[in-house]
């Protein structure tokens, strides 16, 4: 099947739909179709395959041992957002793990990366990881990373294939090039989940969210493993809108936090389990003692961008959440003295909001 035809059935089948970026036309795939997976996006019948999900391993000994069939790479699993940078018609491009260009980091690409390997390899497909705490999406960020932001590099595509680079070809690649690229921690054996663990309490200690572990030959097997502290970090980091999030979000992470303690011991202490008891309680009692004052539980986001225009791109990308669910307020776009543009935001919370309202205010609530 073409990917025009292809694309035409998505569309009929409201698999996909029509966006335009400036001047740019493109169709995003909304759910999986015809191989290519949701997010995949289509520049003149051209695909950019999307970045499959990939599933956790949750106990190391039993999982590498029934996940992998040959020997692994090990990387870093950066606490970011995910983006896909792509050369079109002159233009780069980085796209989101839905689809959409995400005005910031294309605003952003002269400063996070070095571009002159889009113009010697205009059908590769650069995957990355975009941290630190200038990003517009997460509250969160690595603690080692103190810059604004950065793009990591953890995978390598091309257009119209779905698959990844070999990681030794991606790794020569990234030191070819010298792009900024995600911790590598080597290669292993599925036998090997002590050597695996070995490595876990120094990711630990710097906060770091995990590894993500790379299956060499045709079935690109992948799995994650995370880590306690970001385990904790997630939860702090949404405490406070604890009414708006799914409940899974909390739970799920708290049985992840258990089973790594019940497979590695050494990582529990008494300074886990205080820092989780802060996780959970801390953001939801600062939110209470602001709201009479604040009237609404919010985070705050501070982004700097190369152009105004792609600051107003944001806004309206922004703007495209239901405003009944979290959505985002805008608070000042102002130019800073180097000539950057600060755009400030909030994200608003409105069922916690709502409910402190409530219950602060003397409403009852019934068990």
């Amino acid at each position: 099947m073409t990917n025009e035809s292809l694309i035409s059935q998505a569309l009929e089948k409201k698999k996909a739909k029509h966006e335009r970026f400036a001047e740019i036309d493109y169709i995003r795939l909304t759910d999986a179709q015809g191989g290519w997976p949701r997010g995949t996006v289509f520049l003149n019948n051209r695909a950019v395959p999307g970045y499959p999900s990939i599933g956790r391993v949750l106990n190391l000994e039993q999982g590498l041992e029934q996940q992998f069939y040959a020997p692994f790479h090990a990387e870093e699993k950066i606490d970011g957002y995910n983006v896909r940078i792509v050369k079109h018609e002159g233009h780069y491009l980085a796209f989101s793990r839905g689809g959409f260009v995400c005005p910031f980091t294309t605003d952003r690409l002269p400063d996070l990366i070095d571009t002159d390997i889009l113009d010697s390899h205009p059908d590769l497909v650069i995957c990355g990881e975009v941290a630190g705490p200038g990003n517009p999406y997460l509250e969160g960020h690595p603690p080692d990373i103190s810059d604004e932001i950065v793009l990591l590099v953890f995978d390598l595509m091309r257009f119209d294939e779905l698959g990844f680079f070999e990681t030794t070809e991606k790794l020569n690649i990234i030191r070819q090039f010298n792009l900024p690229a995600v911790p590598y921690h080597g290669r292993f054996e599925p036998h090997q989940a002590q050597q695996i663990r070995d490595i876990l309490p120094e990711l630990d200690d710097r906060g770091v969210e995990g590894l993500v572990l790379k299956e060499e030959g045709a079935r690109q097997k992948r799995a994650k493993y995370v880590t306690p502290a970001s385990v904790v970090q997630d939860i702090r980091a949404m405490g406070d809108a604890l009414m708006d999030m799914p409940a899974e979000y909390f739970t799920n992470r708290l049985l992840r936090l258990v089973l790594i303690l019940e497979e590695s011991p050494q990582l529990d202490s008494s300074q886990l389990r205080y820092e989780l008891g802060c996780a959970l309680i801390d953001p939801l009692l600062e939110a209470a003692r602001n709201h009479p004052a604040t009237h609404k539980v919010s985070h705050h986001f501070e982004c700097r961008f190369r152009h105004r225009i792609n600051a107003e791109r944001f806004i309206q990308h922004i703007s495209r959440a239901p405003q009944r669910e979290i959505h985002s307020s805008v608070r000042s776009l102002e130019e800073d003295q180097d000539g950057y543009w600060v755009l400030t935001f909030e994200r608003v919370f409105p069922r916690v909001s709502g409910l402190l309202a409530n219950f602060l205010s003397g409403g009852q609530v019934h068990d």
